[in-house]
């Protein structure tokens, strides 16, 4: 496993489903959809909101699963769609297999215990031809969007001090704890690829500010207009948007 230097990943995750970070993933989805293939499956999907996005934006008939049990059953409570959402572990899908056009880990991977069993998962349950979708961390981006804790006070380093995905994990490990994993891109790519995954597409997102982590620094709140259009030029540039928060991967099975 290539992030086996990460210790005590535990299953979780925070819920990127703000209207911007929304719309930006909706918009790679949209890009790559083909006629006639609508099932798509949400794997970690939290609460559901992007498998109701998906079924009511894009047309698509999209169910989700999600491990964490209380996530799952206010996804199941939504009065049009919970009947879509069910409780159940990515990385065991009681599914049959190759029966999805579509699947996605939106910033889910990270927080896997196994990632390659996730991913065999993921791929098994897909038709071949199928495509995956993959939000996750960019470890190029100099701020740990997660937050991570001084091993021994416990105490959090705030996502605002710079440069904590730059240090090697064999230093990292000895003073910090990591709340999720962190992945450079070749690392990323070599993981989907050792699944079975052929890359048709990679991008990068930069952050909304939309205080997905419940941590920002007021400054940046107050900023939040300005900084936007920057991150919004920024992912259009080639050689800056590979420094942004999230890697994108278009995955195909064959």
């Amino acid at each position: 496993m290539m992030s086996a230097d990460y210790s005590g990943i535990q299953v979780g995750g925070g819920n990127t489903a703000q209207p911007i970070a929304l719309r930006k993933r909706l918009r790679h989805i949209r890009d790559h959809l083909v006629p006639g293939r609508s099932r798509f499956l949400d794997c970690g999907c939290g609460t559901g909101d992007y498998v109701f996005a998906l079924v009511d934006e894009l047309g698509l008939d999209a169910h989700g699963v999600e491990y964490e049990v209380e996530k799952a059953a206010r996804g199941q409570a939504h009065s049009r769609h919970g009947a879509r959402i069910q409780q159940g572990d990515i990385q065991a899908l009681r599914l049959q297999s190759g029966e999805w056009d579509y699947a996605m880990l939106n910033e889910v991977l990270e927080h896997v215990p196994d990632e390659p069993a996730a991913l065999r998962e993921v791929w098994r349950v897909l038709k071949p031809g199928g495509l995956l979708f993959v939000f996750s961390p960019n470890r190029w981006f100099p701020f740990e969007a997660h937050g991570v804790h001084w091993r021994r006070s416990g105490k959090r380093i705030p996502h605002w001090v710079p440069f904590i995905p730059y240090i090697p994990l064999p230093v990292g490990t000895r003073v910090l704890d990591y709340w999720a994993r962190n992945y450079w891109q070749k690392e990323l790519r070599h993981l989907v690829g050792a699944a079975g995954f052929a890359i048709v597409e990679k991008s990068f997102l930069w952050p909304s500010f939309e205080d997905i982590s419940g941590d920002q620094p007021t400054l940046v709140r107050l900023a939040r207009p300005l900084l936007r259009q920057f991150a919004d030029v920024l992912e259009s540039v080639p050689g800056l948007a590979r420094f942004g928060v999230s890697q994108v991967l278009v995955c195909e099975k064959r």
